[in-house]
């Protein structure tokens, strides 16, 4: 009866040993130090054309910043409904970075904060979605 005590008091201790280690880090694969930022504008339906025509030079405005790497803007393209497409967004931007320090110069540069400020009453929503590049197809 002793055996099985200790054995049993061994085992409680090494499994509150293992409770109190520090979990496991997901591992990830290596990345570059390139950045995406995807930027999905979904505009107010009462917006006029000449509004419409205004938000798209605000976005060569912005697209104009010097931290940029490459940068395209999107439209909704006309693809086959899926449940997982989604078509309710207006305007897309795909924004590339060198670095995630050329992004926070962009993100903090004036011309962003006036372009937030002077077209956010133009949207109902934005999303953003900032991916760092595993291997990047283009320099």
């Amino acid at each position: 009866m002793k055996k099985i005590s200790y054995f049993l008091f061994q085992v409680s201790i090494g499994l509150l040993m293992i409770s109190c280690a520090e979990p496991k880090k997901k591992q990830m694969p290596e990345t570059g130090s390139m950045l995406q930022h995807n930027v999905y504008f979904y505009l107010n339906d009462s917006i006029s054309n000449s509004d419409r025509k205004e938000f798209e030079k605000g976005l060569q405005k912005l697209l104009s910043i010097d931290a940029i790497h490459k940068s395209e803007v999107g439209l909704t393209a006309d693809t086959k409904p899926r449940e997982v497409t989604d078509h309710d967004f207006d305007y897309s931007l795909f924004i590339w970075f060198k670095s995630k320090d050329n992004y926070e110069i962009y993100a903090e540069h004036p011309d962003h904060m006036e372009f937030i400020e002077n077209y956010q009453s133009l949207w109902e929503a934005v999303k953003v979605y900032d991916s760092q590049i595993i291997k990047p197809n283009f320099d």
